[in-house]
């Protein structure tokens, strides 16, 4: 069974499965306005575990053809610039939306690779630990398009990574429920000790935490 599955896995570079394109960089700068006819993902639109928040995503008006850099539900993004090198993969429909220039636009080619694995594949220690000893600079480091499209990713057959994908939403839904329950307990236990203060140190309070 185990020679089976890893006869079964291909070992292929990324840019033989995903188009990779750069993101949108403006000539001028970005020129924020809520009138813009576009919105822009920028590193300060995901949370703690890297999904998108597009509820805040700054508008503007693009000053060239914004359609190679737009982003679309099965893209990932890849962080190329900055202090980590994550990626998100697109979950929803986004219109008039592009990707800036810190980040790769990933566009699977290769129906045999599914968007989710390639996603889960890019933020494991093994691809983390490329991306760290082949990117330039210091603090906020770079890794280039070659560098990105030379990875080895091994793609096993489709079942197998529908069943890792499957398992990789488990186990971020347990870590943000994990997070959340964190932060109900610390938010409690603050408010009963405020509480003891207020009413003189009741310690039987304190206690029960």
């Amino acid at each position: 069974m185990l020679t089976d599955l890893k006869l079964s896995v291909r070992r292929v570079a990324l840019s033989t499965v995903a188009a990779i394109q750069v993101g949108y960089q403006a000539r001028a700068g970005i020129k924020e306005g809520s009138r813009g006819t576009h919105r822009l993902i920028q590193s300060k639109d995901f949370d703690s575990f890297h999904r998108l928040q597009p509820e805040n995503l700054t508008h503007f008006s693009p000053d060239r053809n914004p359609e190679i850099y737009s982003v679309h539900r099965g893209d990932v993004l890849f962080q190329a610039r900055g202090t980590t090198h994550f990626a998100c993969l697109i979950e929803d429909d986004l219109e008039n939306t592009l990707a800036a220039g810190s980040f790769y636009i990933l566009r699977i080619r290769d129906k045999r690779l599914l968007p989710a694995y390639l996603d889960w594949w890019l933020n494991q220690p093994r691809a983390q630990a490329y991306f760290s000893a082949q990117a330039v600079g210091s603090g906020i480091s770079f890794v280039s398009k070659k560098t990105l499209g030379d990875l080895e990713v091994e793609v096993p057959s489709l079942d197998i990574q529908e069943k890792i994908t499957r398992i990789n939403a488990l186990l971020r839904n347990e870590r943000i429920l994990a997070e959340r329950l964190s932060l109900l307990r610390s938010q409690l236990a603050n408010a009963v000790c405020m509480k003891a203060v207020m009413d003189g140190n009741n310690k039987s309070d304190i206690r029960g935490i």
